[in-house]
C-alpha cells in the first residue's frame, strides 16, 4: 500500500469520542505543504531510508535500528508534535494498562516500546486518515511548523473566534523599525508602513491564499460569513499590524489615544497615527475559489458612487465599513489580468522578531533601500512582487477614488 497505515486498516471506521479533527488530504495538501515549506520530495514509498530522510527534514528524530515500521514514524511523529510526555503518561506508574486497553478497544497490535505512542496518537485523531504523510503534516502543525490558524470558516465557532481575536489586540511596537519607519516617512520614501510580529504568520500555501487588509472587526467577522454564505471553506488566520502614517492637522482633532490607537508628534509640527489593523489570511480549498474571491467583494464588499449618497452613506446592501478602496493581495500571479504589481518592502529587525512592510510600485522600491541604508546600514530591504486588486491599483497611482 502506498504510504499507507498497514496496522491502521482494522481502525479506520471506528468512531473516535475524543478526537482532535484531521483535515481531508484534499483540505491540508499535506504533501504538497510539506515539499513548499521543507524543500522534501514524498516518497512513492516509505522505507527506513526515505522515512529518515523525510523525519530528519522536519527537524524529527530518525528512526533507530535497521527496520523500517510505521510504528516508529509514530513515535518520532509525536514527538516532533511536541506530545512526548503526554504519551509517557499512557504507562504512568498508577495507570500502566491505559496505552494497552486504548489498543485493544481499536483493535490495534504493535511493539510494545510503541505503544503509549500508538495509543495516544490514536485518542488525539491523529491516525483517522490511512496516509503517512498526512499524519507527519498534521504533527508539524501541532509542532508548531505548520499552518498558522484560528479554524476554517465551516468551523461552527470561527465568527466568535474571530470576534475574539480582533478584539484582543492592541498597539505593539519594535523601536529600531519603529525610528527607521518614521524616517522613511517623514523623509517621502513611503507614505506609510505597517509594522507586524512573526509570531501570527500564517504558513499558508502561497497559491491558494489571498491576504485582505482591513481595519473593522464587524468587517471581518460579516466577511468570513459571506464567505460560508457563498459555500466557500478556506483556512483562516488573523495576523494583526500597526498602520503607521502621517496625519494631517487640518484633519480634524486626532481624539484621545486608545490601546488601539493614537497619533503622536514625531517631529516639528509633522505627527503619526498609529492604529491597529489587521490582515484576515485566507487560503482557499481551490484556486478557483481564490479566484471568484474578487467578484464577492465587489458585489458585496465595495463602495462606488452609485451605491453612497451625496453625504457619502452607503445607500447598497454591503458589508459593515466596506472602503472604496479595498486591498487584497496575493504573492502568486491572478488569471484576472486586471490585478496589478506592486512590490512588497519588508525589513525585519535584529532578531527576526517584527517587520515593516510597505507597498510602493515596483520603479519606487529603490527609495526604500536607499533610505534603510542611511538609517540604518544593518538592516537589509528584502522585496516580493505582489499581485493586487484592480481598486488598490488605482489608489496606489492616484487615479481614482473607486
Amino acid at each position: 500500500m502506498r504510504r499507507g497505515f498497514i496496522f491502521l486498516l482494522t481502525a479506520i471506521l471506528a468512531m473516535l469520542v475524543f478526537a482532535i479533527p484531521v483535515s481531508a488530504d484534499e483540505t491540508c495538501k499535506a504533501e504538497e505543504y510539506l515539499e513548499t515549506y521543507f524543500n522534501i520530495t514524498i516518497p512513492e514509498e516509505y522505507t527506513l531510508e526515505t522515512a529518515n530522510e523525510v523525519l530528519t527534514s522536519l527537524g524529527a528524530e530518525p528512526i533507530e535500528g535497521e527496520e523500517f515500521s510505521e510504528e516508529a514514524v509514530v513515535k518520532a511523529g509525536l514527538k516532533l508534535a511536541g506530545l512526548d510526555e503526554l504519551a509517557q503518561t499512557y504507562i504512568n506508574e498508577e495507570a500502566p494498562e491505559k496505552a494497552a486497553e486504548v489498543l485493544k478497544e481499536y483493535d490495534i497490535t504493535c511493539a510494545e516500546e510503541f505503544a503509549p505512542y500508538v495509543a495516544c496518537a490514536q485518542d488525539l485523531g491523529l491516525l483517522e486518515g490511512d496516509d503517512i504523510t498526512d499524519f507527519l503534516y498534521h504533527c508539524v502543525e501541532l509542532g508548531g511548523k505548520g499552518r498558522h490558524y484560528i479554524g476554517r470558516v465551516s468551523d461552527s465557532e470561527i465568527l466568535s473566534k474571530v470576534n475574539s481575536d480582533l478584539n484582543s489586540f492592541s498597539i505593539f511596537s519594535e523601536e529600531e523599525l519603529n525610528d527607521l519607519g518614521t524616517s522613511i516617512v517623514l523623509d517621502g520614501a513611503a507614505t506609510g508602513y505597517n509594522l507586524k510580529y512573526s509570531g501570527y504568520d500564517a504558513h499558508f500555501l502561497d497559491k491558494y491564499t489571498l491576504k485582505y487588509g482591513h481595519s473593522d472587526i464587524r468587517h471581518a467577522v460579516q466577511l468570513i460569513g459571506l464567505l460560508r454564505s457563498e459555500k466557500m471553506d478556506a483556512y483562516i488566520q488573523i495576523e494583526p499590524k500597526v498602520s503607521v502614517y502621517e496625519y494631517m492637522m487640518d484633519w480634524g482633532d486626532p481624539g484621545d489615544p486608545t490601546p488601539t490607537y493614537e497619533v503622536r508628534e514625531v517631529d516639528e509640527n509633522r505627527y503619526l497615527c498609529y492604529a491597529v489593523e489587521y490582515d484576515l489570511e485566507i487560503e482557499f480549498d481551490t484556486t478557483e475559489e481564490k479566484e471568484a474571491f474578487h467578484g464577492i467583494i465587489e458585489r458585496y464588499a465595495k463602495k462606488y458612487d452609485d451605491r453612497v449618497d451625496e453625504d457619502g452613506n452607503i445607500t447598497k446592501k454591503l458589508l459593515a465599513e466596506s472602503w472604496w478602496q479595498p486591498l487584497y493581495s496575493s504573492y502568486t500571479p491572478m488569471e484576472n489580468e486586471e490585478f496589478g504589481e506592486l512590490t512588497e518592502n519588508v525589513i525585519y529587525d535584529a532578531d527576526g522578531n517584527y517587520s515593516i512592510h510597505s507597498f510602493t510600485l515596483p520603479e519606487d522600491a529603490e527609495k526604500i533601500a536607499e533610505e534603510t541604508g542611511k538609517i540604518a546600514p544593518d538592516l537589509k530591504v528584502g522585496t516580493a512582487t505582489i499581485y493586487v486588486n484592480p481598486a488598490f491599483m488605482r489608489y496606489i497611482k492616484n487615479e481614482d477614488h473607486q
